[in-house]
């Protein structure tokens, strides 16, 4: 029992001085007093030789000491006793490499070529080695001499595709991974991950499709090569050349079209809606036997009222034949619940853009007795019902409807936007303290534009409101803002030509002046639009619709006059300018939009 006492108390006292020494050395070594903890680690590396730790610090005194014949000794005496760990040989080229010995240096590179490769963990021990040393060039070798040994030409891929990026050989790299892939299309996914991570910039893509092009020519069946073609084209934003490659893919698979849906949901993402419609088309073309011609119908539909509802209308021609595509659509496969998402698009074409909505409360009136349709549908309905009512005067019957769809939908977006509506008409009618009381709760909606909408309205009827809360210059404004909604251009402006001359000062000015633009912008009078928005945004900086000019200039700039410098100036303004701006969100996606940064869904297969 003695004896093991004192063994126990040797055994603890060696490995506190141990953990002493070791504290010590690792505190020298982080002041950079390199020779004092190479005297530790001396010893330490003495005492455990085994330990990788000690001889790596002890390695490193020596290397920032330039002791040089120290670190061969150490290395050496490894080498000895380790002769298959390949790390310490690497370590000898590294002193010599320091030295500027290149010749000792390439001597010890050429041994370990000559290392006959039984394995793909040997291959990677050593490519390991020459990594940990910086040695690329050489770790690149092994990996190319190990495919040759092992016969395998695919091995190390991911590997050698990772060193050839670091060392910017990015065709190199890029063959890598696509041969990969196009032996193992599972890996497909991870080869996107690991492009996008590599490539800095969309232009580097082209390095892929050119090495795409030259293996589909061998190959031109091969899956995974089409797959990343198409997707090299997304990357570059060459949607023209996505549709091309994804045509020719969807036939030589036989697909029927679902190659072009695929590729279509992508450019809706990224709001290429002219291609897009070419992907439906091309599906519809291929004629009514087929399993996606009935889907390729509603994305045609769908996707032309996404178009015209972003850019805020369309030419007379292209809302026609909208119009005429959904009638054909409806008549061709029945009034049924199963149109039911039709009829109701349609409806909003007549209300909003074709100015129809006497047709769209026949339609409308007859939707709502329809069996089988789904209750939300059936609510985005009667609020749709509800404002062609008030366009063409009825508004009891409007507030009727939106009152329905509110209680129904009473915690939901739906019932935030009836409530919405509800204020709105409130305001129309001139009763602005019951509209206002409305507003102060939808301000805070989870809707960002029923938000932004009542907030707006809130600050307008703030901002006016007279003397002694007088609100009678505020009510033929409200009046000329329902004419503008009922379509009535002429009239409302006659109204704000004489709000100033019979309240003349009044801080309603700038509101007058935003009215007449968006007037004159619907009846495509663009230039005196942009001369009313600009009159605001310089003499009315300060004021609450300053920001709203902007953004519909910018709008118009880039939609309308299809003119991209001025839609991008204005989309700055917002974003530097009006920071705290309800439309600063969207300015500055419509900014990097139009300056061709990618979106994160780009990069989806």
């Amino acid at each position: 029992m003695r004896t093991i006492v004192i063994l126990m108390c040797f055994v603890l006292q060696s490995s506190f001085a141990q953990n002493v020494n070791e504290k010590l050395a690792a505190q020298y070594f982080a002041d950079k007093e390199y020779q004092k903890a190479a005297d530790l680690y001396e010893d330490l590396a003495s005492d455990y030789p085994q330990s990788v730790y000690y001889y790596d610090n002890l390695l490193q005194c020596y290397i920032q000491l330039k002791s040089y014949k120290n670190a061969e000794k150490l290395i050496d005496k490894r080498i000895r006793k380790y002769d298959e760990l390949y790390g310490y040989v690497v370590d000898k080229a590294y002193i010599y490499d320091l030295q500027g010995e290149l010749k000792k240096r390439d001597e010890v590179f050429d041994d370990l070529y000559k290392i006959k490769i039984q394995n793909p963990d040997q291959a990677e021990l050593l490519a390991n080695a020459f990594l940990k040393r910086r040695f690329y060039i050489q770790s690149i070798r092994v990996y190319e001499d190990a495919r040759k040994s092992l016969n395998n030409p695919y091995i190390f891929a991911f590997n050698l595709s990772q060193l050839y990026f670091y060392n910017s050989k990015l065709k190199e790299g890029t063959e890598e991974l696509v041969n990969i892939a196009g032996e193992n299309e599972f890996v497909l996914q991870d080869v996107k991950t690991r492009l996008v991570m590599s490539y800095t910039n969309a232009d580097q893509y082209k390095i892929l499709s050119t090495v795409l092009l030259e293996k589909l020519q061998k190959n031109p069946d091969n899956l995974a090569y089409n797959d990343l073609l198409v997707w090299a084209f997304t990357q570059q934003k060459d949607w023209g050349g996505a549709f091309i490659q994804t045509k020719a893919v969807d036939r030589r698979l036989k697909e029927d079209g679902k190659k072009l849906f695929e590729l279509a949901s992508i450019l809706l993402v990224n709001e290429q809606y002219e291609y897009a419609l070419k992907c439906f088309d091309y599906v519809k073309s291929l004629g009514s036997d087929k399993r996606y011609f009935y889907q390729a119908q509603q994305g045609l539909l769908n996707c032309g009222l996404l178009q015209i509802r972003v850019e805020n209308g369309a030419s007379n021609e292209r809302l026609n034949s909208m119009e005429f595509e959904y009638l054909d659509f409806i008549n061709t496969n029945g009034t049924n619940w199963q149109t039911a998402q039709q009829i109701v698009e349609l409806s909003e074409l007549y209300i909003y853009y074709l100015h129809k909505p006497l047709k769209a409360i026949d339609q409308l009136n007859k939707f709502l007795v329809m069996p089988g349709v789904n209750a939300t549908l059936m609510a985005q309905a009667k609020l749709a019902l509800g404002d062609a009512q008030l366009i063409i005067g009825e508004t009891w019957e409007a507030d009727l409807l939106y009152k329905q769809v509110e209680k129904s939908y009473t915690n939901d977006a739906l019932g935030q936007e009836a409530r919405f509506k509800y204020a709105r008409l409130c305001y129309f009618r001139g009763d602005f303290e019951w509209c206002q009381t409305q507003l102060d709760v939808l301000k805070d909606a989870t809707t960002q534009l029923i938000s932004n909408n009542a907030m707006r309205l809130w600050l307008i009827i703030q901002d006016n409101i007279g003397l002694d809360s007088n609100y009678e210059a505020l009510k033929l404004y409200a009046e000329a803002d329902l004419l503008i909604f009922q379509n009535k251009y002429d009239s409302a402006m006659n109204l704000l030509e004489e709000i100033p001359i019979l309240y003349p000062g009044h801080t309603l000015t700038d509101e007058i002046y935003y009215s007449k633009a968006v007037i004159a912008e619907k009846q495509g009078r663009l230039k005196d639009a942009e001369v009313f928005y600009l009159k605001v945004v310089r003499d009315f900086s300060y004021d609450i619709l300053a920001d709203n000019a902007l953004i519909n200039l910018a709008r118009m700039y880039e939609f309308k006059l299809k003119d991209t410098a001025n839609a991008k100036k204005f989309y700055e303004l917002i974003v530097l300018n009006y920071t705290g701006s309800l439309f600063a969100n969207e300015a500055r996606k419509r900014y990097r939009f139009l300056r061709g940064d990618l979106k994160e869904n780009e990069i989806s297969p």
